[in-house]
């Protein structure tokens, strides 16, 4: 959203936990930045690397047992990485991934995922976009696509993964025959549902996913 833009010095993240809010001050020292220098990536490469845009984007994390909120930061979708800003408004930090539990940025909030939990789920950031009975989740990420033209071109590319959550079970969601099945004692609704509004999911597979799984949950109150 075009308030969360980040524009001019960085604003100074401020550390909450318990309730408790403390002086912005102590940045400096802040487990906040205890990572590695974010880099970024070559300029010829079309697109970028991040969720949504380039730019950085006010945001929270819990990071290392605390919260921060108004952090100026990043989600790198190649890497699978959390970046902030560092307090000197230049340097970029990349947090260490087993110490970010959970973040939000641009309306999104995402929680981290261990495989233990068993496939299909791999280690990594999801992001939750439907919480009901069910809970749709979405592993997005990007990777770089090389062709040969006149010369090798390098592009960033995004692919998303779906799952659902269903009774404490993940499942993933490959099509739309595959979102029926999962739905199978509601799927003749929900199919009549999405028919009806005109939601197609080859067209919008997240859209028709959420929408989907939000009717089978108002069936099954």
């Amino acid at each position: 959203m075009a308030q969360n833009n980040i524009s001019g010095p960085a604003a100074l993240p401020t550390i909450v936990n318990a309730g408790n809010v403390y002086n912005p001050f102590i940045e400096k020292q802040s487990r906040l930045y205890n990572g590695i220098e974010h880099l970024g990536y070559a300029f010829k490469i079309k697109g970028h690397a991040y969720f949504l845009q380039r730019e950085l984007q006010t945001g929270s994390v819990v990071y290392d047992g605390l919260e921060f909120v108004n952090v100026p930061m990043l989600y790198d979708l190649l890497k699978d990485q959390v970046v902030v800003q560092h307090f000197n408004g230049f340097t970029k930090i990349g947090l260490v991934h087993e110490k970010v539990t959970a973040f939000t940025l641009n309306g999104h909030h995402f929680i981290r995922l261990d495989s233990l939990l068993g496939p299909p789920i791999i280690t990594g950031y999801y992001d939750e976009v439907y919480t009901g009975r069910l809970k749709v989740l979405v592993k997005r990420g990007k990777y770089i696509e090389e062709t040969i033209k006149d010369e090798l071109e390098r592009e960033f590319i995004q692919k998303d993964l779906f799952f659902i959550q269903k009774e404490g079970t993940y499942y993933a969601i490959k099509n739309y025959k595959g979102l029926l099945a999962l739905l199978k004692d509601r799927s003749k609704e929900v199919r009549q549902y999405l028919r009806k509004n005109r939601i197609k999911y080859r067209k919008g597979p997240e859209n028709a996913i959420v929408k989907a799984t939000a009717y089978y949950d108002s069936l099954n109150k």
